[in-house]
């Protein structure tokens, strides 16, 4: 093992060993977890059709319907239990696609040199300037709204701040020692990358994963929000769709909001517990 990924592995070692400490580490875990656990297995669970009309509209919690109906009497529990596995899916792959094109591009600008280099620099960074959500709805109005597209728009928009941070890790690397003694014995661009630039630039991909993916759900609620959803049965669609009746029947509205605030919150408790553990690992 060489001494680069023998550190590597302490290091690693080191921040689960703060990490398993943390109790809020541990909530963040159990939120997450048992939010992904209703959206996986509520389709199994729930009661009714998610698109079937079971009542009036907008009719208070009751035996047969635990949260009520919505705007057009459907049941909104089944609809809660239902409306989550392809939101939770489209935001992790959003945010992996993101966060990898983004590595890719700023480990390139931080290793390679030269105008090619700038250029790229320049157009990421034009990039920055443009809100992501609109940038998202200008690659949905050219291209549609198909489930498939909404995903690589939102992943799309993460790309340049990933890229951004991870120029910056890299352009630590590339200044010490090690990696220069490596490149001064010949080692190829794809080796450097490989065994001296990733491992050290791994917690701060850790930690930008954690903050893309918390924006890429919060982006995919947001058009959900606004009418851009990828089937019927969307949290944020439930929203939308029962907004108006929220006097009369809040529960159509307050439990997709809910899901989504315990969700975001239990996110945002992990990426904090990681950069906590990260920043501790890195003061000793």
């Amino acid at each position: 093992m060489s001494v680069v990924h023998a550190q590597h592995s302490r290091a690693s070692t080191s921040v689960w060993s703060f990490l398993r400490r943390d109790p809020r580490f541990w909530g963040g875990c159990v939120v997450v977890a048992l939010v992904a656990a209703l959206a996986v297995l509520g389709p199994f669970l729930a009661p009714h059709e998610p698109g079937q009309f079971v009542g009036r509209l907008y009719s208070r919690p009751s035996a047969d319907h635990w949260l009520g109906t919505d705007v057009l009497g459907r049941d909104v529990l089944s609809r809660l239990l239902v409306g989550g596995r392809v939101f939770l899916l489209q935001g992790l792959a959003a945010a992996t696609l993101g966060v990898l094109a983004g590595v890719l591009l700023g480990i390139l600008l931080g290793v390679a040199q030269g105008r090619l280099a700038a250029v790229l620099l320049f157009c990421s960074d034009s990039v920055m300037v443009i809100p992501q959500i609109l940038l998202v709805l200008l690659v949905l109005a050219a291209f549609g709204s198909a489930p498939l597209t909404l995903t690589i728009a939102v992943a799309l928009a993460q790309v340049a701040y990933t890229a951004r941070v991870i120029l910056a890790a890299t352009g630590r690397v590339v200044t010490e020692d090690y990696y220069r003694a490596a490149r001064a014995v010949g080692m190829g661009t794809g080796a450097l990358v490989v065994r001296e630039v990733l491992p050290n630039v791994a917690p701060a991909v850790l930690v930008e994963y954690g903050v893309r993916a918390s924006i890429s759900f919060v982006a995919l609620a947001s058009l959900s929000y606004l009418g851009f959803g990828s089937g019927d049965v969307d949290w944020g669609a439930m929203i939308h769709e029962n907004q108006g009746g929220i006097a009369l029947q809040p529960w159509a509205v307050v439990a997709p909001v809910a899901v989504l605030a315990a969700f975001l919150l239990g996110m945002n408790v992990l990426r904090d517990a990681l950069a906590r553990a990260l920043a501790a690992r890195s003061a000793r």
